[in-house]
């Protein structure tokens, strides 16, 4: 039988091993917890971004339409810089970019293009990388008189290597193409869709 105060001296480290057991359960408990509201803020920051986005194609969209009787038809030029590619009123005004603030704290900004314009330099090949990833796709005549579009690709293009940046179609009487650019920031989060609109006077 052990003695009493041997059973007094063995308390100690028992209860030693209780805190330190305890102290790393709590402190897994904590991070799961953090992980779990760290991963849930990501996905609603995700979420409010994406449906502000939504909301500046919507606005761009309205202001297609409500200048659809005066937008400039004439093919514009693109020689490096992307303003140029703007979609624009007839009397040259740009329409855009478009600034709104949809919820607190989250900014939005919608850039809208006309796919009906040409290069300076005459061909994609001649373009870095970064100019193809902004310009939107090529939509050559669009002026909606006739048949509109082209029947072949311009020299320098591929619409096998390169599909996104010529759209070889047919267009419709009065048929325009534009694409809106919509791109929402929160907090040094950034998320951005695009969506090409036709419009028909």
């Amino acid at each position: 039988m052990i003695p009493l105060r041997k059973r007094k001296a063995m308390a100690l480290p028992l209860t030693l091993i209780f805190l330190l057991v305890g102290a790393v359960l709590v402190g897994t408990a904590l991070y799961v917890v953090e992980n779990i509201h760290c991963s849930s803020r990501c996905v609603v920051t995700e979420a409010q971004l994406y449906n502000a986005a939504q909301a500046g194609l919507e606005r761009g969209k309205v202001a297609l339409w409500e200048n659809r009787n005066d937008l400039k038809t004439g093919p514009l030029m693109y020689s490096g810089n992307i303003t140029a590619v703007y979609a624009q009123k007839s009397n040259g005004t740009s329409l855009g970019p478009i600034e709104l603030t949809v919820d607190p704290g989250i900014s939005v900004e919608v850039l809208i293009f006309d796919c009906n314009y040409e290069l300076s330099t005459g061909s994609f090949s001649g373009l870095s990388d970064e100019e193809r990833k902004l310009l939107p796709p090529r939509f050559p005549g669009g002026t909606g008189e006739g048949t509109g579009g082209t029947s072949g690709l311009p020299g320098g293009t591929s619409a096998i290597i390169d599909p996104g940046r010529f759209l070889p179609f047919g267009g419709g009487a009065g048929e325009r193409r534009f694409v809106i650019r919509s791109s929402a920031s929160k907090d040094g989060k950034d998320f951005e869709i695009e969506s090409m609109v036709v419009v028909k006077k």
